[in-house]
């Protein structure tokens, strides 16, 4: 698999070439429509040319969302053991996952999401396929009809390959799924790239080499999981937006703040300005070497005469620095720009929590909250798209398996959270088995009362030995 980094951007050039190409051969009402919407000049998380502020917001948002998260298959049938794998693998890659699903891409559409395809049955690791990678060629609402994918990328001899993926699914349920190799202009072509033999060609019964073409009948799916960003779009785009989307002008704007800043530290220097006299730096013939300037503060000046009518020999500039006043801009600056995100006090921090509860940071942080539990739905939605796709390749029954999770409160009090729960048990509000599930949410009924024969046991045992403590025996 190519690493498309490692091609330069000629390679991220003809990954957009092919995409426009494609839209326009395909040509149809449909297509046009799927692939509107342009974007707004924002950044992506990926860009280093500047200070990132949106990859730092992004970082601070998915350590908000997936700090201690737990993916799980429960399934008492041996058959869905490999989906058991597969979410494993998608716990493991959930920050990949929510940075391709929030951070935008160097598309025309600004598209933010994930695909993620099965690539290794056997292990259950999945392809994730960044906005830059896919295009949808047909979908009704959500549901996705027909897509492509960039599933790798060479240059030999100056021409650009691409081994693409095409995903179709029909009205009446068939799942085709091919691999080719097209060029810029979006051309399919018949030629030999080794390394993607395996992709394209297989060897039959009768040992002859022929194009690999999987077909799957009944399929309720498309084949992937779709992780579609949760963020609000106004266009009618069926793409996912990235958190900073609509966010260009003020981004702009920060970083013209910065240069600013940078202009004020470099023009802020003190400097010294000295009499030739006290120069050493002259050649031969008694010219400066360095023109006017010695280093990088002390510049040649001409004889000057000071007040009282002596000669000076080096005066001494030090501008007044508007440190504050341009460290107030920047920080306003960063405030709206979290204000357009919906988010608050990620990168900006006034309001202290010092001896607040978890009650009033949970009201101070109500911004937060709602854009993690979004972000939260979103990777449910595309954690059991990706595993019904998995089961398709797998051949397990969606009625063999159920998906779990559990997410980390950050601001949840345990302690209050704890007495809360002896308090209602106490008064009969919920029983022994509801305790025991709230604790461990991923316990099956079985693992609940093996739990709570264990429990039982254990108070029992106490209970008969402060009995014996109390008769002396």
């Amino acid at each position: 698999m190519v690493i498309f980094k490692q091609g330069g951007d000629d390679l991220k050039d003809a990954i957009k070439s092919y995409f426009t190409n494609l839209l326009i051969k395909l040509n149809g009402k449909i297509n046009e429509w799927l692939n509107k919407g342009k974007s707004n000049g924002e950044m992506t998380a990926e860009d280093d040319t500047v200070v990132n502020f949106f990859k730092m917001i992004l970082i601070k948002v998915l350590n908000r969302v997936f700090m201690e998260c737990s993916f799980d298959v429960v399934s008492e049938s041996a058959v869905a053991d490999p989906l058991k794998k597969a979410v494993k693998d998608l716990q493991k890659n959930c920050y990949k996952i929510g940075g391709y699903m929030l951070g935008g891409s160097d598309t025309k559409q600004n598209i933010s999401e994930c695909w993620a395809v099965l690539i290794d049955k056997r292990n259950g690791l999945h392809e994730y396929i960044s906005g830059d990678r896919l295009c949808i060629t047909s979908a009704v609402g959500d549901d996705i009809k027909d897509a492509y994918m960039i599933w790798s990328a060479t240059k030999r001899n100056g021409k650009v390959y691409l081994l693409c993926r095409q995903h179709t699914l029909d009205a009446d349920g068939t799942l085709t799924i091919r691999f080719f190799i097209g060029d810029e202009q979006a051309h399919e072509l018949n030629v030999d790239v080794p390394e993607w033999e395996s992709f394209l060609y297989g060897i039959d019964d009768e040992g002859i080499r022929r194009r690999k073409i999987k077909v799957i009948k009944n399929a309720d799916n498309i084949g992937f999981g779709r992780y579609k960003s949760p963020v609000m779009c106004l266009d009618g785009s069926v793409y996912g937006k990235p958190l900073n989307n609509g966010c260009g002008k003020i981004e702009r704007e920060i970083q013209t703040i910065l240069k600013q800043i940078k202009h004020e530290f470099e023009s802020g220097e003190r400097r010294i300005f000295a009499d030739r006299s006290i120069a050493k730096d002259f050649d031969e013939n008694g010219k400066a070497k360095h023109a006017y300037k010695l280093d990088e503060y002390i510049y040649l000046m001409q004889p000057t005469m000071s007040a009282n009518g002596s000669q000076q020999l080096a005066v001494e500039f030090s501008p007044e620095f508007r440190g504050s006043e341009l460290y107030n801009h920047l920080v306003k600056a960063l405030e709206h720009y979290q204000n357009l995100m919906g988010v608050s006090e990620l990168i900006t921090c006034e309001k202290s929590g010092n001896n607040a509860t978890a009650y009033e940071i949970k009201s101070n942080n109500i911004d937060n909250l709602s854009l993690a539990d979004r972000i939260k739905q979103a990777i449910r939605t595309g954690n059991e798209e990706t595993l019904k796709a998995d089961a398709l390749y797998y051949g397990v029954r969606s009625d063999l398996y159920t998906y779990d999770e559990t997410w980390k409160d950050i601001y949840e009090d345990e302690q209050q959270t704890l007495s809360n729960n002896i308090l209602l048990y106490d008064k009969g509000g919920i029983s022994q088995a509801d305790l025991i599930k709230y604790w461990n949410p991923t316990f099956d009924d079985k693992k609940v009362e093996e739990k709570k024969a264990e429990i039982n046991g254990e108070k029992e045992q106490k209970t008969n030995r402060s009995i014996e403590d109390m008769l002396g025996q």
